[in-house]
């Protein structure tokens, strides 16, 4: 499948600090990004366009994609965990 490149405009300030907030958590910017970007593709493209999209795909491209969805989708999920154990418990006061 044929690969490329984004370019967008962004603040170059925030930029820095998100990049080095990642080094400080030993994460990559560009990884980070492309798990983003496959967590969006994985959550607004409908299945019928997906399966659609991955019959163009060669057999050798659809094992390698699978293995990296599947470690993408096993990290975000590691993250997510990890965000919600941070998370301090907030009172509820409706609950009395």
């Amino acid at each position: 499948m044929k690969k490329i490149q984004l370019k967008v405009e962004f603040n170059d300030k925030k930029l820095k600090a998100i990049k080095v907030s990642l080094k400080e958590k030993n994460k990559d910017f560009d990884t980070e990004i492309l798990k983003f970007l496959n967590g969006l593709y994985s959550k607004s493209v409908p299945k019928s366009l997906k399966k659609y999209i991955e019959s163009d795909l060669e057999p050798e491209e659809k094992t390698e994609a699978i293995k990296e969805n599947e470690k993408i989708n096993e990290e975000i999920k590691q993250e997510g965990n990890e965000e919600i154990s941070n998370k301090p418990l907030e009172n509820n006061n409706n609950m009395r």
